[in-house]
């Protein structure tokens, strides 16, 4: 077998930049949303020889490779006489290398010419006619990254079954190279943000449509525990444990920057007595569209609630009733009670919202990235809109108002079958 088949190394993307740049982009973005790691000659080549470093990314280590065909790849020397033909080499020799074709060419009919490849690439003995092909449209390109996660994750079985964890690392404000990976079964990555303190609107659409494709890839190991590393906008953080149930996936503990584990506990639940304070206003009744309610939960060391009273004073009137939760002594959190005051600050967001006729919920969190995980973990049922705090100007905001603020980010929902996102709010900026 090859030498040069990582099955925890990059997918490599093989296309021609001057019709095939803007398919690779959203390809590669979606791949990285879904934990994939990505080599991409813009992204990732080092200066030198473009066909000397070509050849060391190739030999260096990779799990597979997609062929983005486009009409002018025909006239890209680099493809047809270095990548392809070891490509084409690693695909035939070794059954853990995954080749995969997004074919941009179509036929009179609409549908894809799976001819095109070998005629456009050079190859005279029908090399590509039996390797896997999809469009480029985006429900293509989605299905093109869900057959590259499932291959990955047989290739990755034994070594979850060796010890039973599934590694899987996430951030939201990293730079998109294939040198970001860090040998985990999956590191999710998205597209960092222009804003010093938002994440980025296409970033959040791209995890938005891969990120119900994790609980399967996760079960489909046979792992007994999920590992999380890394650190997130905290919006993500909680659609990242929305879509790690505990229905499904047995133990979860979160590894943070400090390297201090956050296990989780197994269900929702409010002690006798509780242990955090839960202060509720109930609001005027709202007509109209389903009940509201808002929650504030502020488990940092400093109070700082300016943010959240300018978010009751533009949105109180929507709301049915919001309720702030705290705890009795201000100051860091412990790791080692994560699992109970997750299940505790749960457990009492589904409380209010049961109060008021299972209503949505507006979830603004001030914690650490690794509780708001375990919260969403526990959120199963819970209809929630999720903020992020922005203390930057706003050229758009023509108020005088110079408080902080809580922006809506996005929508999330346990169990909703287009995925734990079910929609983004964040509109595009750009700091």
């Amino acid at each position: 077998m090859s030498t040069a088949v990582d099955v925890f190394g990059p997918l490599f993307l093989s296309y021609r930049q001057n019709d095939g740049s803007e398919i690779v982009a959203e390809l590669a973005w979606l791949l990285r949303a879904a934990g994939i790691p990505v080599w991409r000659d813009k992204d990732d080549l080092p200066p030198g020889d473009t066909a000397n470093r070509l050849s060391e990314a190739i030999d260096g280590g990779l799990s597979g490779a997609t062929f983005v065909i486009t009409e002018d790849i025909v006239n890209s020397a680099i493809v047809r006489s270095i990548e392809a033909p070891k490509l084409i080499d690693l695909h035939r020799d070794d059954p853990r290398f995954q080749l995969l074709i997004a074919n941009d060419i179509a036929k009179d009919t609409g549908s894809p010419d799976y001819t095109a490849p070998d005629r456009l690439l050079g190859r005279v003995k029908d090399d590509l006619k039996g390797v896997d092909q999809s469009a480029t449209s985006a429900e293509e390109l989605l299905a093109l990254t869900q057959k590259a996660l499932t291959h990955r994750m047989v290739q990755h079985r034994a070594a979850v079954e060796a010890n039973g964890v599934f590694e899987l690392t996430i951030q939201t404000r990293n730079v998109g190279q294939v040198y970001d990976r860090t040998g985990a079964q999956l590191d999710i990555r998205v597209r960092r943000s222009n804003h010093e303190k938002l994440p980025d609107s296409a970033g959040l659409e791209d995890l938005r449509r891969t990120l119900g494709l994790l609980p399967d890839a996760i079960t489909s190991t046979g792992a007994r525990k999920v590992r999380v590393g890394g650190g997130a906008h905290l919006s993500v953080a909680f659609a990242l444990g929305i879509a790690l149930p505990s229905s499904r996936i047995g133990q979860l503990e979160v590894i943070d920057q400090r390297s201090d584990v956050w296990a989780s506990g197994p269900e929702a639940a409010v002690p006798t007595p509780p242990t955090l304070h839960f202060d509720v206003t109930e609001h005027p009744t709202v007509p109209g569209d389903r009940p509201r309610v808002a929650v504030y939960v502020d488990l940092l060391s400093t109070q700082s609630d300016a943010a959240f009273e300018r978010y009751l004073d533009e949105r109180g009137e929507t709301l049915n009733a919001h309720g702030v939760i705290r705890s009795p002594q201000r100051g860091l959190l412990d790791p080692a009670n994560a699992g109970a005051v997750a299940s505790e600050v749960a457990g009492l967001i589904r409380q209010l919202s049961g109060a008021h006729s299972n209503a949505s919920v507006d979830l603004l969190l001030a914690v650490p990235f690794g509780l708001a995980v375990l919260i969403g973990r526990l959120s199963n049922t819970l209809r929630v809109r999720l903020f992020e705090w922005d203390d930057t100007d706003n050229p758009a905001d023509n108020s005088v108002d110079v408080r902080p603020r809580y922006v809506a980010c996005l929508e999330a929902r346990a169990g909703s079958p287009a995925g734990p996102i079910t929609s983004v709010s964040l509109q595009s900026c750009t700091g």
